[in-house]
């Protein structure tokens, strides 16, 4: 990706998190005054409601949701003001290795503002959390295979070189079959 595609991509990326949230937010302000006293506010194992509080606690999502959003945006501004990533690192690699933890970042960010967006909207509609047939505990881990393909990535690129792309479709592949198989153990 070069570096004009990467900017768009990491512009868009904010654009999306911090807009899904504070359209979200905007709207569970205009919903607020409807809410009951008492409003369950945090999901158990089976992805129903094992916390019930105070309805002000519907802003909780928005909170964690914003929070991470920030130090996401914070570590990238710290990545790419970083001025050496090693020694033994030529211009493009360390350039590829800045652009995959940004890029890593921002899916992350990305992943957690629609999880809180859809953690805000199934509070403020008092539902089931929606996670794809996932249990919430285990789809809450899937940001780690974002860090496991970013550290694949980078590794590919600067041990194995051009020469052996074979072994970064390999792990490719195998990142791959890892997430198709824990969606699949998880419906059945």
């Amino acid at each position: 990706m070069d570096e004009k595609t990467f900017k768009k991509f990491h512009t868009s990326v904010n654009i999306i998190s911090f807009g899904l949230l504070a359209v979200y937010f905007v709207y569970t302000l205009a919903v607020y005054r409807d809410f009951p006293e008492q409003i369950g506010i945090h999901y158990g194992e089976d992805n129903e409601f094992d916390v019930y509080a105070s309805k002000w606690l519907a802003f909780f999502p928005f909170i964690a949701g914003f929070g991470l959003a920030g130090i996401f945006t914070l570590a990238g501004v710290a990545a790419k003001k970083v001025k050496n990533i090693g020694k033994k690192l030529n211009v493009e690699d360390e350039s590829f290795i800045r652009m995959t933890f940004i890029a890593a970042l921002d899916t992350m960010k990305l992943f957690w503002s629609v999880f809180y967006t859809i953690w805000a909207h199934c509070v403020v509609q008092q539902t089931r959390m929606f996670t794809f047939g996932i249990p919430i505990r285990e789809f809450q881990t899937l940001p780690l295979l974002i860090i496991i393909g970013a550290f694949l990535a980078a590794d590919s690129k600067v041990r194995l070189k051009k020469s052996k792309k074979y072994i970064i479709i390999a792990e490719v592949i195998l990142f791959a079959v890892v997430i198709f198989v824990k969606i699949i153990r998880n419906n059945f």
